[in-house]
């Protein structure tokens, strides 16, 4: 087993950022003119996506309306850290964010709980060059690897990935190169490899160089967690479990339909983000990858958590040192609201 990176330890300093960047405010779902309409807000993990159809989906298709929800959706660049803070502090009513940044939060005693598990497996990973000669994580011993930050998770499970290998992390260097920085350092070879997202390989296959590297997915080295959930405070999940049923069932009818409609959805998400039209094969192609790896609607019953696979990711985090205790998994999420 691979010795702790001091360095790693940066649960602490990922959480203690508090100054939250929002943008896109303002897509509803409901009819405002009823005064009956509950609002709400929802808050993504990052900006404007075709992953968050099932979202675009249930406002659409006015599945949240059936339900008597208003619903606004916020975004944040800063991550999963944003709308767990904002949850947790009882700013918003619902986050979107991924399980590990939450299993860290409520390492730091952040209230928050997850209940549906909209994402079932993530879908970061290691990108090489083929021609440096490196075709496995063990290659990569004493090597230079760009990450966008130090803490996102593409540096997690990059690290995750190399911890499984056996790798002494003390002999990695992480480069933070920010968001959009990752494919240029790889091309242009001022690292050896990258911590990266399965949307870097779209990007790298529209430049005709997907070819030319090597991919190294999180899930094939052992790092099998789970990625984004809808999440509450725990003090909604105590005061008022009928919002929170009402806003996961409208959510699980958009998730249905963007599985059985990936067109639709595709269409549906670029009403909400117009920009995205002059691209939208890109967009279509990403959102089938996304259901195939991330999703998988044909091996997971949609929301339901998946208790093993929470357990191992927060006995990696600890291993790691990136958490330095461990919460009972039944704190951390409850399937009583997942439609059966």
């Amino acid at each position: 087993m691979a010795k702790k990176n001091n360095t790693l330890m940066y649960g602490a300093i990922s959480l203690a950022v508090l100054i939250i960047a929002v943008i896109g405010i303002g897509f509803y779902g409901g009819n405002t003119e009823t005064s009956e309409m509950e609002e709400v807000t929802v808050m993504m993990p990052y900006l404007p996506s075709v992953g968050w159809a099932p979202f675009y989906c249930a406002i659409d298709q006015g599945y949240y309306a059936d339900e008597g929800l208003e619903v606004i959706m916020e975004y944040s660049p800063t991550g999963s850290v944003a709308p767990i803070q904002q949850v947790g502090a009882d700013k918003i009513e619902f986050g979107y964010a991924d399980v590990n940044t939450l299993i860290m939060s409520r390492a730091k005693g952040i209230p928050i709980v997850a209940v549906y598990q909209g994402e079932q497996t993530n879908v970061f990973n290691l990108i090489v060059k083929k021609d440096s000669g490196i075709t496995k994580p063990q290659d990569l011993d004493g090597k230079e690897i760009a990450v966008v930050a130090i803490g996102a998770p593409p540096h997690l499970m990059a690290s995750a990935i190399l911890f499984n290998s056996d790798v002494d992390l003390n002999n990695i260097n992480f480069v933070p190169v920010g968001s959009g920085g990752e494919i240029p350092a790889l091309l242009q070879e001022k690292v050896d490899a990258i911590g990266a997202h399965m949307v870097h390989t779209f990007i790298l296959n529209g430049m005709d160089e997907l070819e030319n590297v090597n991919v190294m997915w999180s899930f094939d080295y052992g790092v099998n967690s789970p990625a984004n959930a809808i999440v509450v405070n725990e003090k909604t999940l105590r005061d008022n479990p009928k919002r929170i049923r009402k806003f996961v069932q409208a959510t699980n009818r958009g998730l249905k339909y963007a599985v059985d409609h990936p067109e639709e959805a595709t269409d549906i998400y670029i009403k909400f983000n117009p920009d995205a039209a002059e691209k939208r094969s890109f967009h279509f192609e990403y959102w089938k990858a996304y259901l195939s790896k991330s999703i998988q609607p044909d091996k997971y019953p949609l929301g339901q958590f998946n208790k093993d696979q929470w357990t191992v990711t927060q006995d990696t985090l600890f291993d790691l040192g990136i958490i330095t205790k461990k919460t009972p998994i039944s704190e951390m999420y409850t399937d009583e609201f997942v439609p059966k």
